[in-house]
């Protein structure tokens, strides 16, 4: 059997998505100083399990005593390390750690404010939303089909709120949401959408319970996704322009009902 070369995961990332370790399983790849510095705070309190640091020289002994018990530490050039990459890379970090296990099903029952994604079709909208969802003081977010959560694009732009906030990703959202309304019956599920009828953003207060549900990028929620929630929001617009990237308007809407939790 060959040898593992401990550098294989950080090979050729530009469309990396999860790679698979001989011991540990599936694992993803951080880049930057913030989202690892981060990730190995979070593995020193227990959250998260780092296989390895890849670093250059000089980075190498600035993060050296941050390291968690059993983290390896790589060090090489900068050159060397844009080689293995396959691009040019700037960074000066990276990390290899495992996919953490998914939440338990029956904790989505007890979130208070949900975002959920029937179907997303970009990494950097999926990385953007997860981020927002985090930072507004969500709980948790419930994701049909789409980009990789843990893909390099992913991580890199949820800057780390891949592991802050529960996601439980599904084929079929729309089951364990039925589910979630179910277990309260003052829950609320609300579409966003520029639909006849729907709600002024502005005006709109959610419920104490509240799921946000976000289209696809390319044609929004349909009739038939729009008929299981209770009711639509709409962010209005000017300009002439016609809508929000899914992003934008998700961190509009989420920044509303974040105002019932407690943020810092």
């Amino acid at each position: 059997m060959t040898a593992f070369d401990p550098w294989d995961p950080y090979r050729d990332l530009r469309f990396a998505s999860t790679r698979e370790h001989p011991e540990h399983g599936t694992c993803f790849i951080a880049e930057g100083r913030i989202l690892v510095e981060d990730l190995l705070a979070a593995a020193r309190a227990g959250r998260m399990r780092v296989i390895s640091v890849a670093a250059t020289t000089t980075a190498a002994a600035e993060i050296r005593d941050r390291l968690p018990p059993g983290t390896d530490l790589l060090t090489a050039e900068p050159a060397a390390l844009s080689e293995l990459a396959g691009f040019p890379f700037h960074r000066g970090l990276m990390a290899c750690a495992q996919v953490p296990s998914p939440p338990p099903a029956a904790a989505l029952l007890a979130v208070r404010r949900l975002l959920v994604l029937p179907r997303l079709y970009d990494s950097e909208n999926l990385g953007l939303l997860l981020r927002s969802a985090a930072a507004l003081g969500l709980d948790g977010v419930l994701a049909g089909p789409g980009p990789g959560l843990w893909s390099r694009r992913t991580v890199r732009v949820s800057m780390g709120a891949v592991w802050r906030i529960p996601v439980w990703r599904v084929e079929d959202p729309w089951g364990p949401l039925a589910d979630w309304k179910a277990s309260d019956p003052a829950s609320e599920i609300i579409a966003a959408a520029l639909a006849p009828g729907a709600e002024d953003a502005r005006s709109w207060r959610p419920a104490p319970r509240c799921a946000l549900v976000m289209g696809p990028e390319d044609t929004g929620l349909d009739e038939g996704q729009l008929a299981r929630c209770d009711r639509a929001v709409a962010i209005p617009m000017a300009s002439g322009m016609d809508s929000l990237n899914v992003a934008a308007a998700g961190a509009i809407l989420m920044f509303q009902m974040g105002g019932g939790c407690d943020i810092p």
